[in-house]
């Protein structure tokens, strides 16, 4: 016989204070404990894991190598629908990296998103990205690299309020310094496509 309960059964841990407030200082935003030891969690699970992405060391040499991720976002530019299919790198060891405790860490690593857009739906069936206007693929790839971004490291990119501001070198360089976020990415990622 299989049995489902309706509701998640809770549980009661026992914390020392200091252990308490130390996990406490690795939130990000509001998270409750339960969310912050499950995304610990996680992030033990993609360290231990071969498939997914890993820090690489040989000698004084640090790589990264990158879990593919995939992810389908809906996108409205004035009156044009869109979903567009992409596939970018994992960097969730990354963000839990900017946390204030594991900083100096993070500052040594660089990353890239390496987002490709595979596929778009205009509302008429899915079509390959290269026979979209190039302009109009590279908003769709700058709205893409901002989404992820906003997800993967929590915050909130507000310098990007219209098409143009995503083609503004200016507001990426801000975006990047103001969250501490890597170089590598900035010049892969952004600049090379804004050229």
């Amino acid at each position: 016989m299989i049995q489902i309960s309706s509701t998640d059964k809770s549980t009661t841990i026992r914390l020392k204070e200091i252990t308490k407030k130390k996990l406490e200082q690795l939130a990000k935003g509001k998270e409750t404990h339960e969310e912050i030891i499950l995304r610990l969690i996680k992030v033990v699970e993609n360290l231990t894991s071969e498939q997914n992405t890993n820090i690489i060391q040989k000698g004084n040499i640090i790589g990264t190598k990158y879990e593919t991720l995939h992810k389908t976002i809906q996108i409205k530019l004035d009156d044009q629908e869109y979903v567009v299919v992409c596939t970018y790198n994992d960097l969730s060891m990354f963000a839990i990296m900017q946390n204030k405790s594991l900083n100096q860490l993070s500052k040594k690593l660089d990353w890239t998103i390496d987002l490709n857009i595979v596929n778009v739906n205009l509302g008429k069936g899915w079509m390959n990205p290269k026979k979209m206007h190039a302009k109009e693929l590279n908003t769709l790839y700058f709205i893409c690299v901002k989404q992820i971004l906003e997800e993967t490291f929590d915050i909130k990119l507000y310098q990007f309020s219209n098409n143009l501001d995503y083609f503004n070198i200016d507001n990426w360089i801000e975006v990047y310094k103001k969250y501490d976020l890597s170089k590598d990415s900035l010049n892969s990622d952004i600049k090379r496509k804004l050229i």
